[in-house]
């Protein structure tokens, strides 16, 4: 690569195109899209170069980025050199492309796409709009609607063609998800009352009214989405069908947004991965509020007592990429101000993000208030051009670190793998490992912190998350919630939290390891690699039993793990052990040893950090300590179908009952509960 050719031609960017004064371009070829949205592109003095711009969403054809003909103003230009040996004006920041209307005074006439006679009417520039829309080029209809409501001049003729601009263009912007344009448009377009009833005036409002509750309806605001809905019948004395059903339809997510009642088991069965994952429902957040909280920074608390099982907040996606959405592409993203690279959804959800925060400021607003790792420098939001400037690696650096792993569909899909015995070990609840495939943001519950021993637990049905408390949560108490498992070893789970996250666990079980001297760590961690190795070797099966060796076996490694912990060992989980009790239940369960199945899954449950005391016949769980993991349900079962088989209906019950209920807790409903553990 020419590098002092390359200089050169950077230099030949003037001083203003660096940064002071953006630089002006027309693409004149078609364009394409590799990797970057490509076109051919001239300034006012002749000069060819090609510019390619990169983040856009992969959806938006390129003729609608850089259109035939258009000229653009390119804010801080610079050249990239490319594998063929040659040079492209490169834009990472797509706000940073700002295209220009055909009688903007910036457009250098040299560059002027098409003659404007100044006489040219704003009715033409709308039926240009209006062709525009018809063929579904709606950033042009957008454009064209713009330039007319430009020309508009004072009188009543063209007051009446204000409205209707801004009619059209609201309907162009809704389907261009610029949602909040949308609203500011349709707002724009209501023709004020001047006391007489006028049917004409009366259809014209209920349009623009309609349109008012689609786009308010769109960014969340049901309250004025459900005014709008009813000053569209207010305007439609004979009533009007698709005002009536979208009321409807915004009653609902008020009352759901107000009481926090879904009906989650209706609700996963209309999820599809293939139709219906984004789902219709409000945020329930009234439980919850965000403050500050000491050396973790901001964080979420409860605003009331909670129980076990009480949904702390339930969430629709601020913005999501599932991975059965882009099953046939491969996207690649190297961000080289961290040296992480990322493919497949969490490549494309930059894509959706950027798209939505270009177009809707008070959204933009809430996403950029989220954490950025200390992102440097910050540019305060602002409109310049009739555009929110977006700072995309900013905006990539907020996803990385308030993303969460979620399922395509479910996430009580993940817990039924063809098993016909419960608690095999190899189908540990690792749910990070197996949801990496799609990924989201949920903007308040980006706002809980991290313990490894967390008092709530996420679920999610298509593009909701719910989240309930594991155990009783006190008013004022913050909330808290892993981030990923930390069954693994110690340290090397802590590392890890260190630098996706850049902070270090104070919790329960990381307190006590740092009270666990080096030698005992490392033991540990020999020890798991041991038992880890031994389970591999020892699957079981209805026609592979343990044997004595085995489970000899089994129980010293256990026993020896658990030695590795300091007294009381009951003071916390102690999750290096939960794998070898889950393979001694189902072995002991195989052999059909009822009572050692008993003790086995009560000391599972211990290991998990569950205090089970069983007095006459009444079963009593402590919740305080215990960690959040289907492991817990397993071991109830094991403990449930024992009983049930020694005859002891009324334990039994009591263990299925907390199975159950925690199996909700977990997975937000009780779908696929008796499909795992064989029960109706």
């Amino acid at each position: 690569m020419d590098y002092v050719a390359l200089l050169e031609k950077q230099k030949q960017l003037t001083l203003d195109a660096q940064g002071r004064e953006p630089s002006s371009s027309g693409p004149f070829g078609h364009p394409d899209r590799i990797q970057a949205v490509q076109n051919a592109v001239e300034d006012e003095q002749g000069g060819v170069d090609r510019l390619a711009v990169y983040n856009t969403h992969p959806g938006l054809p390129p003729s609608q980025t850089l259109p035939k003909g258009a000229v653009f103003v390119v804010r801080e230009p610079f050249y990239k050199a490319t594998a063929d040996g040659g040079y492209t004006i490169r834009v990472d920041h797509p706000s940073d492309l700002v295209l220009l209307a055909a009688g903007d005074e910036r457009v250098p006439s040299a560059l002027c796409p098409r003659l404007v006679e100044l006489d040219q009417s704003a009715a033409g520039m709308k039926a240009e709009g209006n062709v525009a829309y018809g063929r579904k080029d709606f950033v042009m209809a957008v454009e064209r609607y713009s330039e007319a409501l430009l020309a508009c001049k004072e009188g009543d003729e063209t007051e009446t063609l204000r409205y209707d601009l801004h009619r059209n263009r609201a309907n162009a912007n809704l389907l261009l998800s610029r949602f909040e344009a949308a609203l500011a448009d349709a707002v724009a377009a209501v023709i004020p009352d001047t006391g007489a009833r006028d049917e004409a005036t009366d259809k014209l409002n209920g349009k623009a009214y309609y349109r008012a509750g689609r786009a308010a309806y769109a960014f969340r605001d049901f309250p004025r989405a459900a005014a709008c809905f009813w000053d569209v019948e207010r305007c439609s004395p004979s009533g009007d069908v698709d005002a009536e059903r979208e009321g409807k339809r915004t009653a609902c997510r008020l009352e759901e947004e107000k009481t926090g009642r879904y009906d989650f088991a209706a609700m996963s069965k209309t999820v599809s991965a293939t139709r219906n994952n984004r789902l219709d429902h409000a945020d329930f957040t009234a439980r919850v509020e965000i403050r500050d909280a000491g050396s973790r920074g901001r964080g979420l608390f409860a605003t009331q007592d909670l129980k076990m099982g009480d949904i702390v907040l339930c969430e629709k996606a601020f913005s999501v990429a599932f991975a059965s959405e882009k099953e046939r592409e491969t996207y690649v993203m190297v961000n080289l101000n961290t040296n992480r690279g990322s493919t497949g959804a969490h490549a494309t959800q930059l894509f959706d993000l950027v798209q939505k925060l270009s177009h809707n400021p008070e959204q933009a607003r809430l996403y950029f208030d989220l954490y950025d790792g200390g992102y440097t420098p910050k540019i305060p939001l602002q409109v310049v051009d009739g555009a929110i400037v977006i700072d995309t690696f900013r905006a990539a650096a907020i996803a990385e670190y308030n993303r969460f792993g979620c399922p395509n569909v479910r996430s009580s899909d993940l817990a039924v793998q063809g098993t016909a015995a419960p608690g095999k070990p190899d189908e540990e609840d690792d749910r990070d490992s197996k949801l990496r495939g799609s990924v989201g943001v949920w903007v308040v519950a980006s706002h809980i912190n991290h313990a490894c021993d967390g008092n709530a637990v996420r679920a999610f049905i298509g593009d909701i998350m719910i989240i309930r408390a594991v155990r009783d949560v006190g008013a004022r108490e913050e909330v808290l919630m892993r981030y990923c498992n930390p069954r693994e070893d110690g340290p090397a789970t802590r590392a890890h939290m260190k630098e996706t996250w850049g902070f270090e666990c104070d919790c329960k079980i990381c307190e006590a390891d740092y009270g666990t001297i080096a030698a005992q760590l490392e033991c540990r961690k020999k020890l798991s690699k041991e038992a880890v190795s031994f389970l591999a070797s020892n699957e079981l099966s209805t026609q592979r039993q343990a044997n004595a060796a085995s489970l000899l076996k089994a129980e010293k490694l256990r026993t020896d793990l658990e030695a590795t912990y300091n007294k009381p060992t009951s003071a916390k989980p102690r999750l290096a052990l939960i794998n070898l009790g889950q393979w001694l239940c189902q072995a002991h369960n195989l052999a059909s040893s009822q009572r050692k199945v008993i003790d086995c899954a009560i000391r599972l449950l211990g290991d998990l950090g569950y205090g089970i005391t069983v007095t006459k016949q009444k079963l009593v769980i402590d919740y305080a300590r215990g960690c959040p993991e289907i492991a817990a349900v397993d071991a109830a079962m094991y403990a449930a179908r024992a009983h049930y088989s020694l005859g002891e209906q009324k334990l039994g019950g009591q263990f299925e009952e907390f199975a159950e209920g925690f199996w909700v807790v977990l997975y937000a409903e009780k779908r696929v509960f008796g499909e795992r553990y064989g029960v109706s």
